[in-house]
């Protein structure tokens, strides 16, 4: 069988596999007939809207308006109220809260305008009703979406505006009015219809969009393909090719669990044939699954509203970003490198892989819509959602390129369908987290919190950023991504910059440990699926990952204190710190796995740690030196590889001489 045939054949069987899985779960609704295809025909119809006012852009509060109509239904007509609900039919409840939905829409979007001009008045008793419903209504979206955890926030942030003087002073504020609350959360562009709200009506749901296009075109088949042609025969090749494959599946698509899941139900197989243990492949790939989230170009929602917040253009933060990202896979490359090492694992034969011309010359076109989206980001000068858009338009028009990609009306249809169920989550939590955030800023919550980290802190960066790395970890336990973003951007980015770091590198810096919560165990749902389907158990599966992925922790340090890791600076500046950087993860590799061309010693992974640190720390001294300590276990490590390699023979020669 062709070897690209073959592959195309194993991802369309772990996409089924996905699918079954989904259902099994019973996380949603699985409607048939006339109810089913009510339903798919909203989801489609939310996708063409994004679609036509990511060109065509209406007055910020009607498009927020629609965008939430189009949402909450959706997740108030397919999520159940409880799990023991039916789901093979609409429920009465669904359909009740979609009907209050659209009264208080249409109210909100025939008296907005009025109500602009009455500020300061107070809001008839019949608004306020109207108002506590929607923000009721919004918590429980996002508690169907993605569980309690948010919506117990929520509720916490509206507790503490209405009583706020009741707590000590360093915490405390004047008591504000529900009327004063629900005020401010209803009727206008800075509560539920906030910027958060804008931001997930026109960027995110494009860019969600635009990957569930290239994964509907193929595109998944070509990377995988691509990753396997050019590392699938060499030592330890399955992993390799999880390192890359999902390395490529991330530039379109900005989840983890996505990615673990695509991509592991082929590379996990794999890697236990070739020898790799299963709670290692499992590690592998959801350590290189996570990484998926911050390679560029298509990096999670958190990305936009770090743009919204730092009034910054999403090319700037991905230009930012793409280095560590690198950094990251190549770390992860050399320590399955070194694994295959240790224990002598091959590649797979030669005939089993595609070749790599044969791959690029089916599905080069692939690689048109991502440089259609970098164009007009970095280069076009047009807004984000244009750029979505005109790329999203691209993977239709390349598809054609090639008989076999090509898009037709069904695949076309299923492609706006899976993008709009895909984005629900993220609805869910972005239009709650206008609450939290207009409680912070109601409050003056952010500023207090800032003070009062600089303080714990004891004005110490390294002790700031070490702060806002727990709080990140222990907030990405519970929260959904997005949400722990949000919180520390508002609270902790503050603090930050006000110690001196740079806007961009403190709120990649919790972006990134933001992120590192789906590596961290206890709570690692990366780890849990690769965990799955290695057969491996989960916590040794974890705890490996985040092993694996160790340089991760160490990363947001090395570009906050040294921004040419973000590509700033002059050429020679970044080279020569990405020439480092690329030293110190090699260091740290070793490290981690006590192999360089041998195994090495404790006092031996001991002076590796110290020379990645040193290659790590900014500054031409601490590079000098651990460069000298680098090659000094270089020198140590191979005369002594060789000698083993020259010793292998007489070795085998005395054996077989006492074996006659």
């Amino acid at each position: 069988m062709n070897p690209t045939t073959e592959i195309e054949r194993k991802i369309d069987e772990a996409s089924r596999a996905l699918v079954a899985q989904e259902e099994e779960k019973g996380a949603r609704r699985r409607l048939k007939g006339t109810s089913g295809k009510v339903v798919a025909a909203v989801a489609v119809s939310f996708s063409l809207f994004q679609l036509a006012t990511g060109y065509f852009p209406l007055i910020a509060m009607y498009q927020r308006l629609l965008h939430v109509i189009f949402g909450f239904s959706l997740i108030f007509l397919l999520c159940p109220l409880f799990p023991r609900q039916r789901r093979d039919r609409l429920s009465g409840d669904g359909l009740l809260f979609v009907g209050l939905l659209l009264f208080i829409s249409y109210y909100v979007a025939t008296h907005f305008i009025a109500r602009a001009d009455q500020v300061g008045l107070e809001p008839p008793l019949f608004e306020l009703v109207l108002g506590g419903i929607l923000i009721l209504l919004t918590l429980e979206a996002s508690r169907r979406t993605t569980g309690w955890s948010l919506p117990i926030f929520c509720l916490g942030s509206l507790l503490y505006a209405r009583f706020g003087e009741w707590l000590p002073d360093v915490l405390g504020h004047p008591n504000y009015s529900v009327e004063r609350i629900i005020s401010g959360l209803f009727m206008t562009t800075e509560g539920i219809y906030g910027a958060l709200t804008g931001i997930a009506a026109t960027f995110i749901f494009l860019f969600v969009l635009f990957g569930t296009f290239m994964q509907e075109s193929g595109a998944g088949t070509f990377f995988f393909g691509l990753a396997s042609s050019l590392f699938g025969h060499v030592r330890g090749g399955p992993a390799k090719i999880a390192v890359v494959a999902s390395s490529l599946f991330g530039m379109i698509s900005g989840s983890a669990m996505a990615n673990v899941s695509a991509v592991g139900q082929i590379t996990i197989p794999m890697m236990k044939k070739a020898g790799y243990k299963p709670h290692f492949a499992g590690a592998v790939e959801s350590a290189s699954g996570v990484g998926g989230q911050f390679m560029p170009p298509v990096m999670g929602g958190s990305v936009f509203l770090m743009m919204e917040i730092l009034g910054v253009s999403y090319g700037a933060i991905c230009k930012a970003a793409l280095l560590s990202a690198v950094l990251y896979y190549v770390a992860i490359f050399f320590i399955v490198d070194f694994e295959a090492v240790k224990y002598g694992l091959k590649g797979q034969p030669r005939a089993e892989c595609p070749k790599f011309g044969e791959v690029f010359k089916q599905g080069f076109h692939f690689l048109i819509p991502p440089a259609v989206l970098v164009y007009f980001l970095m280069f076009a000068h047009v807004t984000e959602s244009r750029a979505a858009f005109f790329a999203i338009v691209s993977v239709v028009l390349a598809s054609y390129l090639r008989k076999s990609t090509r898009m037709g009306f069904r695949k076309i249809l299923r492609a706006l369908e899976r993008g709009a169920l895909g984005f629900l989550p993220i609805a869910g939590v972005v239009v709650a987290c206008n609450i939290l955030v207009g409680m912070i800023t109601l409050t003056g919550l952010g500023l207090q919190i800032s003070s009062i980290l600089i303080e714990l802190s004891g004005n110490s960066l390294f002790w700031l950023l070490f702060l806002t790395m727990i709080a990140s970890l222990i907030l990405g336990l519970g929260l959904p991504i997005i949400v722990s973003y949000l919180v520390l951007a508002v609270l902790v980015a503050p603090a930050l910059t006000q110690m001196g770091v740079d806007p961009l590198a403190a709120h990649l810096f919790i972006f990134f440990f933001a992120l590192v919560s789906d590596l961290t165990p206890p709570v690692a749902p990366g780890a849990f699926v690769a965990a799955g389907i290695a057969g491996a158990d989960m916590m040794r599966t974890a705890w490996m990952a985040c092993r694996l992925g160790l340089v991760v922790y160490i990363l947001p340090y090395m570009f906050v204190y040294n921004n040419a890791l973000l590509l700033k600076g002059d050429w020679g500046e970044i080279l020569l710190s990405t020439a480092t950087a690329v030293l110190g993860v090699y260091a740290l590799a070793c490290g981690i796995q006590g192999y360089m061309f041998r195994p090495a010693r404790i006092y031996e992974r001991v002076l590796f740690f110290l020379a990645a640190l040193g290659l790590i720390k900014p500054g031409w001294m601490s590079d000098l030196a651990g460069l000298a300590i680098l090659v000094f276990l270089a020198i140590l490590h191979r005369p002594r590889a060789l000698f083993d390699i020259l010793k292998r023979p007489k070795a085998a020669a005395a054996e077989m001489k006492g074996g006659s």
